[in-house]
C-alpha cells in the first residue's frame, strides 16, 4: 500500500492510494467541504466509478472505515466464537411447556444457559423481550443462542407434551 498526498491550488487536497490488489482509490477533498471519491482499476488511466459525498456524509464512511461504529474481532476470536455459540430458531407449539409464560416464569438463562434474544410473532419482530411482560405464544419462534447441547435442553419445552418431534 502506498499513499500519496497533492495540494491542490484553489481546489483542496488530492489523496492517492495504491492498493495491494491493484489499483488506486483516489480521495478529493475540495475545501468547500466536497469530497470525491475515484476508483482506478489496475492497469487503466481514468477512473471507472465516481462518487460525490457531502461533508456531513464523508465524515460518516471515515467513522465507519475508521471503526468507530463497528470493531470487527480478530478472526481467531471469531472461529473460536463460532465453534462455542450457536443461534437456533425454535418454533413454539401450542400447549407446550413456554405457550402462555414469560422468559421470567420459565428461568430459561438461569436454568439452561439460553438466551432468548428475539421472538418473531407473525408478520413481526420482538427484540430483546421483556422477560417479565412478553408472554410466549403457540406460533412463536424463539431466536435462541447459547451452546449446541444448552439449546438442545429447551427444545422438549417448546414442544407440545408427547407430540412426537424429532430435532431437526
Amino acid at each position: 500500500m502506498e499513499l500519496s498526498e497533492a495540494h491542490l491550488p484553489g481546489l483542496g487536497r488530492k489523496y492517492t492510494l495504491s492498493l495491494k490488489q491493484g489499483g488506486q482509490l483516489v480521495l478529493l477533498i475540495h475545501n468547500t467541504g466536497l469530497r470525491e471519491i475515484f476508483w482506478i482499476e489496475p492497469e487503466e488511466d481514468e477512473p471507472s466509478i465516481g462518487i460525490k459525498l457531502t461533508e456531513e456524509e464523508g465524515r460518516e464512511v471515515a467513522f465507519i472505515l475508521g471503526g468507530v461504529r463497528y470493531q470487527p474481532l480478530p478472526t481467531d476470536k471469531v472461529s473460536l466464537l463460532l465453534h462455542e455459540v450457536v443461534m437456533e430458531w425454535l418454533p413454539v407449539e401450542a400447549q407446550s411447556k413456554m405457550d402462555g409464560r414469560t422468559l421470567a416464569e420459565l428461568e430459561l438463562r438461569r436454568r439452561t444457559g439460553v438466551s432468548i434474544i428475539a421472538i418473531l410473532r407473525e408478520s413481526r419482530t420482538i427484540p430483546s423481550p421483556d422477560p417479565y411482560k412478553e408472554r410466549i405464544r403457540a406460533g412463536d419462534t424463539l431466536v435462541a443462542v447459547g451452546t449446541r447441547s444448552q439449546i438442545e435442553t429447551i427444545l422438549p419445552l417448546c414442544r407440545k407434551p408427547n407430540g412426537g418431534h424429532s430435532h431437526p
